[in-house]
């Protein structure tokens, strides 16, 4: 029970009494009590076990008034105990048992002690910080016959300032206080031994420098604690007392000393360490007494040297959290504890920012959302942005503001609104940032918390540098989203022209479904070349997004990104399929590259698919815009058309080409024609060259055959009239001087068509020219062996010829049929004449 009184607490206090009966032998009882007897015993015993005055007085004497050798007047009576909890009862109290002799003697003769207990209990002391000076004051006040009974006694305890502790510590020395203060912390007894230069105080100064001592303690400690303003000989268990002489296995303190060894152990050195220099740092020691009397719980039954040291910390609380975070070992709710204790705004800007910084890196383990959220200000964010830009390099600054920003969207802003927006643009205000820092921020906010802002957004229209660097990202992120990309378009569609939108968002507008026509291939490229990849992500937006009018744009700066990556062609290929319906522009485009790259099959595939006119003339405009000025694509392009067997539409694109850039694409297509017939490449017939082009290539000096070649091999296909055969070959020159290639198609034909329709040819040369060239054709046709079977074949043929000529003239000649056939007259075999005539009375003509 505690009652509140302007001089103190008013509390209870059980009393007993251990002592004689006067006059009487008999050993020492507990004469009176209010306490169980076994409870009260307890703590009487223990006082009585620190040792007997030895027949003394209170002045020193014997009863019988000598005064002996080895007076011990600072163990002149009383002595005061001051007890917490014991073996017996680990329940902690505070106990004073008072030693005194009131003059009476037992039936021995010798002097009757008596022990007085005086215990309060803990909670009703630990709760108002009562100390050992304020409870011996209050009890030395009572009057004698106070003394005990069977109630408790109401006793006023007055309080004992921190000032005036502080001040006996200072007067002590407080490195001497400490000292012994740490010592007790080693679990160890300390006696405190007189000194020749320093008499001891009286009993109630002494109560006060123990009391001082426990001070540098936390107030919890004083249940385990115990201290005796004297002690004998006797063997007993107290703490720290003031004793004659130390004992063995006593540590000892010499009262006006120097201050004691240091403590063994390392939490003890550690708190001695803390509390020195916290003296130090403040220059004062009432607000450490001060704040220690405070520490009262929880109560300990055992010293604990590092649940004291985390105590001491308190003391210094803020400055230690700050420094256990910057050596990497803070505790996120010791962070969150200190700025509770401490709001921001009684802060420094570095200490704010380290608690602030560890606790964001900690929010959810600290559960300090709604905490930094009660404190958010514009000079935290600011207090932040610095602690980010500290970080380092910009690697490890951007890694902190991800920390920073993922944390106040996650734990903060649910408490406080906006407060996200405001750390995000604090940091892109940022004074120095890194050269990359907006752009990363702006996408990293909407990426990964899906959070855009207005002020974002417009300094991504407004800014080429921020908004190249955002682009990098995009295209960057294999799960990209693209609604960032069409919030943007459309942001710029209703705010501003299309002059003053970006080259780059111009062209992502083509991607995302606007007009093709609406962007330049520098718009392309300011999209594409943000990042290394960039062509090629470009492409597979353009793919997803279905948009394969977009490779307009792309062209001139894909063709240029290919000669370092040629697989480009394969995405170009995606994005425009050989099999998908395309503009006439766009099947070329993609049939160009295709074929640029070395990508998918020969030739122009996309070309044969187009089926109408105007695709056409789309995809030979394209052509023409691509070829115009870049030799190496003409070449590559004259290698497409023209791969295979080109076929019309092929032969109809060249020639448009042709007609379009006579000088610049008509050479390399005769080039590759003239290859191709002479034997270099895949073969081409003469067949295949139009009539257009022949007149080129024919002209050239090897190529002179060329014409009458295929003439002869158009003639003979159409099934024209032998008489216009061997006009083609006359015209061609004499047998013996034609062109082995015209010669090679008329023994082809030969072979194919049989010796009559050759026989035929030649008498009709022979009817047009009158130098008889029909026979040489003969010879001119087998002068070599290039043809195999063709010199037999008709050599089998004319003996056929001649044998039905000679049974023809022998009837002719009235020949018997069986006999031996005459020979023919001279004169008849020497007019050659009319066997021509003969011959083209029988054969008739073909067809």
């Amino acid at each position: 029970m505690v009652n509140r009184s302007p001089g103190g607490r008013r509390l209870l206090a059980h009393r007993a009494v251990l002592g004689k009966h006067p006059g009487r032998p008999m050993g020492y009882e507990v004469l009176r009590s209010s306490l169980p007897d076994d409870r009260a015993s307890g703590y009487l015993w223990r006082a009585a076990a620190t040792g007997a005055p030895e027949g003394r007085d209170p002045e020193g004497r014997d009863p019988e008034g000598r005064d002996p050798e080895g007076r011990d007047p600072e163990g002149a009576l009383p002595w005061r105990v001051f007890l917490a909890a014991s073996d017996t009862r680990p329940t902690p109290a505070c106990a004073r048992v008072e030693t005194g002799w009131d003059g009476t003697t037992d039936g021995t003769g010798a002097p009757a002690y008596t022990w007085q207990l005086a215990l309060f209990d803990w909670p009703d002391v630990s709760d108002t910080a009562l100390t050992w000076t304020g409870i011996d004051r209050a009890l030395s006040a009572l009057p004698a016959d106070e003394s005990g009974g069977e109630d408790p006694t109401a006793v006023t305890v007055p309080d004992t300032s921190a000032a005036e502790l502080a001040a006996l510590v200072d007067e002590l020395g407080f490195p001497w206080a400490a000292g012994v203060a740490a010592l007790l912390l080693d679990d160890r007894q300390v006696a405190l031994t007189t000194s020749p230069a320093l008499p001891l105080p009286d009993v109630a100064e002494r109560v006060r420098v123990l009391d001082a001592i426990c001070s540098l303690l936390p107030y919890a400690c004083r249940s385990w604690l115990s201290a005796a303003t004297w002690t004998g000989q006797a063997g007993h268990d107290l703490r720290l007392f003031f004793a004659p002489a130390v004992r063995e296995g006593q540590s000892t303190a010499v009262y006006g000393g120097a201050p004691p060894p240091g403590p063994r152990g390392d939490a003890a050195r550690g708190y001695l360490r803390r509390l020195l220099a916290l003296r130090a740092k403040t220059g004062g020691t009432h607000g450490l007494v001060r704040h220690l009397l405070a520490a009262t719980g929880p109560a300990t039954s055992a010293p604990e040297p590092y649940g004291t040291l985390k105590a001491l910390r308190e003391a210094d609380l803020l400055d230690t959290v700050v420094e256990e975070i910057g050596a990497g070992a803070g505790e996120p709710a010791e962070a969150a504890r200190v700025l509770q204790r401490h709001p921001a705004d009684s802060l420094d800007d570095r200490r704010l920012a380290v608690l602030t910084g560890h606790l964001l890196a900690h929010v959810r383990e600290a559960r300090a959302g709604a905490l930094l959220a009660a404190q958010w200000s514009g000079r935290l964010c600011a207090v932040l942005v610095e602690q980010v830009l500290a970080a380092g390099d910009p690697a490890r600054s951007f890694e902190r503001a991800r920390c920073y920003l993922g944390a106040v969207h996650a734990e903060v802003e649910p408490h406080r609104p906006g407060s996200f927006a405001d750390l995000f643009h604090a940091l892109l205000d940022a004074p120095s940032p890194p050269g990359d820092w907006a752009g990363s921020l702006i996408y990293m906010a909407e990426d990964q918390w899906g959070r855009a802002t207005d002020r974002a957004d417009r300094l991504l229209l407004g800014d080429e540098a921020v908004a190249r660097t955002w682009l990098r990202y995009l295209l960057k992120n294999r799960r990209r989203s693209l609604q960032p990309l069409a919030r943007l378009v459309r942001r710029a569609r209703s705010e501003g022209s299309p002059a003053a939108t970006p080259g780059w968002l111009r062209f992502a507008a083509v991607l995302l479904g606007g007009d093709a026509e609406a962007t330049t291939a520098t718009d392309a490229a300011d999209f594409a070349e943000a990042s290394d990849q960039g062509w090629r992500t470009t492409l597979d937006i353009a793919r997803e997004q279905r948009r394969p009018e977009a490779l307009r744009a792309m062209w001139p700066g894909l063709w240029r990104a290919a000669r370092g990556d040629r697989a480009l062609g394969e995405a170009v290929a995606g994005l425009v399929p050989v099999d998908g319906r395309h503009d006439g522009g766009v099947a070329a485009d993609a049939d160009l590259f295709c074929a640029a790259t070395g990508t998918g099959g020969p030739g122009m595939p996309r070309l044969a698919l187009l089926t109408e006119s105007g695709q056409l003339t789309g995809y030979v405009a394209a052509l023409i815009n691509r070829c115009a000025s870049d030799g190496e694509l003409r070449r590559l392009a004259v290698d497409a058309l023209l791969a295979g067997t080109p076929g019309p539409r092929g032969w109809q694109v060249t020639e448009q080409l042709a007609a379009a850039l006579p000088a610049a694409f008509l050479g390399p297509v005769c080039e590759v024609v003239h290859d191709r017939l002479t034997g270099r490449g895949r073969p081409l017939t003469d067949l295949d060259v139009p009539p257009y082009l022949m007149k080129h290539v024919a002209a050239r000096y090897d190529l002179a055959w060329l014409r009458p070649v295929s003439g002869f091999r158009r003639a003979a296909e159409s099934g024209a009239p032998y008489e216009e055969l061997a006009r083609l070959l006359l015209e061609a020159g004499v047998p013996v001087r034609l062109p082995a290639q015209l010669l090679d198609a008329v023994a082809g034909w030969t072979l194919t068509e049989g010796p009559d329709g050759l026989e035929q040819v030649a008498q009709a040369m022979d009817a047009a020219a009158p130098s008889s060239p029909g026979p040489r054709l003969y010879g001119a046709l087998t002068r070599d062996d290039r043809h195999p079977g063709l010199r037999e074949m008709l050599t089998e043929h004319s003996r056929h010829q001649r044998a039905w000529h000679e049974a023809v003239l022998a009837e002719l000649w009235h020949r018997r049929p069986g006999a031996p056939p005459a020979a023919a007259p001279a004169a008849e075999v020497e007019r050659p004449g009319l066997f021509r005539k003969m011959g083209r009375a029988v054969s008739g003509r073909r067809g």
